[in-house]
């Protein structure tokens, strides 16, 4: 009986090990990709999202009330640019748009710009354009298999209520205290990462709020990069280049070292070692 919990005993510390093994190389790989800066794919996203303006409060309203779904909103130049058309028939959604005037007090004086009022204005979502497809965001790949399903099983365990959800757009996923929702439709490898993703900040930061949104991004995405390498999934630049779109450095990763690694490795644990009935 004694040799057997001993198996038992060296067995738990060898996967314990084996496993702190996985999560400190994927964070040495994570950082190296985080100091080499931008990818390309993030550079020529980050020039298309330059071509859409953000909208103010009131003009945001104005948008969801004509268009719930809408995801990517322009102006129907703009879309020119793009390389896309606003399909013929379609129906431009009203927003306002200042009405801008310079007033000069002498010559030597400067221009002053001066806002007269609004104007009504038009523009129209992906949806109701068509033409050449926009540069898409960097996207984990491969085949979770049933990692997937113990993953979900894992959330539940925690007493996080899982939802899907077609409402959530732009969104991928949502993480809500004690609740996250999944955009629907999701590839497998896709949503596996974002449901870690979700899932790390439903354990770290709804106990009440931790540093900026930059630090819990970073900490979020790093636990996906780490899990989502240790059961073999390929992210490619998609972790870095989300924790770059917060303006996450290197630096921001390493204050986070700690926190990160234990999240990553409690989420691997809860996978690896409660694997489900239909796997077993």
């Amino acid at each position: 009986m004694k040799n057997k919990t001993r198996y038992r005993t060296n067995s738990v510390e060898n996967k314990t090990a084996n496993i702190r093994r996985i999560v400190e190389h994927a964070i040495e790989d994570l950082a190296a990709a985080l100091e080499r800066g931008h990818s390309e794919t993030l550079k020529r996203y980050l020039a298309m999202l330059g071509r859409f303006h953000r909208y103010s409060v009131g003009n945001s309203l104005l948008i969801w009330c004509q268009k719930p779904d809408a995801t990517h909103v322009a102006g129907f130049q703009t879309w020119k640019q793009l390389g896309r058309n606003v399909k013929r028939g379609e129906k431009g959604i009203a927003i306002l748009a200042p009405i801008v005037g310079k007033r000069i007090e002498s010559a030597e004086e400067d221009k002053e710009k001066l806002l007269y009022g609004f104007r009504t204005a038009y523009v129209f979502d992906l949806t109701q354009t068509d033409g050449k497809d926009l540069v898409e965001f960097a996207s984990v790949r491969g085949d979770p298999g049933a990692d997937l399903s113990r993953l979900k099983e894992a959330i539940e365990r925690k007493g996080i209520r899982l939802q899907f959800s077609e409402e959530i757009g732009p969104a991928l996923g949502v993480s809500r205290r004690g609740e996250i929702l999944i955009r629907k439709g999701l590839p497998e490898a896709e949503e596996f990462s974002v449901l870690v993703h979700e899932f790390a900040h439903e354990l770290l930061h709804h106990q009440g709020e931790r540093g900026t949104r930059t630090i819990r991004e970073t900490e979020a995405e790093a636990v996906a990069y780490v899990v989502c390498h240790a059961m073999g999934l390929e992210p490619g630049t998609a972790s870095s280049d989300y924790i770059q779109l917060y303006d996450g450095k290197k630096e921001t990763l390493l204050e986070s070292l700690e926190r990160i690694q234990q999240t990553a490795d409690a989420i691997l644990r809860e996978i690896r070692e409660n694997p489900s009935p239909e796997s077993s």
